[in-house]
């Protein structure tokens, strides 16, 4: 993780509309941050709402009013680093998400001077600035950082391209690079062999949220696609990707938080759980999730992973003969889950205790202090649309 005191980058941007405020802008960034770089970006314009959306996703609702107010002609991007980076602090699930507040404060500023909401955008934290440098120019931030100099020299550089994967994928190593700098995921088991050798027909995924799916799948739109369980071309391949979201309870909550916490960078390049998140939560699917527990056995395949893992973990209660005993086996499972103060997500209890309704009403208040009433508004118009689009 990067020392907080240490100078980041962000990213301002200027949308078409907007760009009669460009040198009272750029004045100001002078006076607060060291401005590294200045583009003119011109997406084609029939892509451009495509390209908003996936930049985007869900916290777009209206991405026809976005084009409107905002212009679909070239836009500046505006890449600054904060010297003196001043964090909000509140309790963050995760630290690479800290709002950097010079940078909020700008941004804010920038939105009265021309008199409308949204007309600038600028990336506010760590993991906010990786995404929208990936997406905007296919590279991570340390790749992109080396090719900017030390100070603007004033000369503004001009780029048509879309965002990435917006022609397609061309391989499932670009994909993952993608998503290593634009999303908290990790692939939850069947990684043994990626890249290079996996079934493309089931990728099972624990994400922060539901954002990959608008970046993989260029095609997506929530009126009429299942974010659980969607499919598109990689390569020359069709490949059916199965995220399972944060708060989706396909694990306990606390658990799911932490298995994100806790990932690690695997050898082949993507993120998987650590080894003991790996271990109890592939031994928690095979005798928890309806499927496996209605077979009532593990099987061959998950008890080879499964031993082998333990051997690793120094667990010396589980071997593949011991895996046979499928309700000792749960009852190992249970015994780590109260240990480390999970839940089982299936009982009853946990169902009404985390129910949609106040799931949703959690929602609808953070919306209504970050966002605003009005955001909330559209939120709620896209949730009936996508209830009668059913």
């Amino acid at each position: 993780m990067t020392d907080k005191n240490e100078a980041q980058l962000y990213l301002f941007i200027i949308w078409e509309k907007s760009r009669n405020k460009t040198d009272v802008i750029l004045e100001d960034l002078e006076k607060k941050f060291v401005i590294r770089d200045v583009y003119e970006i011109k997406w084609k314009e029939e892509n451009f709402l495509n390209n908003l959306q996936r930049f985007y996703g869900k916290s777009l609702p209206d991405v026809e009013e976005k084009g409107k107010l905002c212009g679909i002609g070239p836009f500046l991007a505006i890449i600054v680093s904060d010297l003196h980076p001043k964090f909000l602090k509140t309790k963050m699930i995760f630290e690479r998400d800290l709002t950097n507040i010079n940078i909020n404060d700008s941004k804010v500023k920038y939105r009265k001077w021309i008199g409308e909401d949204f007309t600038v955008h600028s990336s506010i934290s760590k993991s906010e600035t990786s995404h929208n440098v990936m997406m905007i120019f296919g590279k991570n931030i340390q790749e992109f950082e080396k090719q900017l100099p030390k100070k603007w020299m004033g000369e503004i550089k001009r780029l048509e391209s879309d965002l990435i994967g917006y022609n397609g994928w061309k391989d499932i190593e670009q994909l993952l690079v993608v998503l290593n700098e634009t999303v908290n995921y990790v692939v939850l088991r069947n990684f043994e062999s990626m890249p290079t050798k996996f079934d493309y027909r089931d990728i099972d995924l624990l994400v922060e949220d539901d954002r990959m799916t608008y970046i993989i799948d260029k095609e997506f739109s929530p009126l009429n696609k299942n974010p659980r369980d969607f499919e598109c071309e990689v390569g020359n391949k069709m490949m059916l990707f199965n995220p399972n979201y944060l708060g989706d309870h396909y694990y306990d909550e606390k658990w799911e938080k932490d298995i994100l916490k806790r990932r690690i960078l695997h050898p082949n390049g993507f993120y998987v759980p650590c080894k003991e998140d790996y271990f109890y939560t592939l031994l928690f699917h095979v005798t928890f999730h309806p499927r496996w527990k209605k077979e009532n056995k593990i099987s061959n395949k998950y008890k080879k992973i499964l031993s082998n893992l333990a051997t690793e973990l120094d667990i010396k209660e589980i071997t593949e003969k011991t895996l046979d005993d499928f309700d000792g086996t749960k009852k190992m499972v249970e015994t780590y889950m109260t240990k480390m103060s999970y839940r089982d997500p299936c009982t009853t209890y946990y169902k009404i205790r985390h129910n949609e309704f106040s799931r949703l009403a959690k929602s609808a208040i953070f919306l209504a202090k970050t966002q605003g009433i009005g955001y909330l508004i559209f939120a709620i118009k896209l949730k009936i649309e996508k209830i009668i689009h059913r």
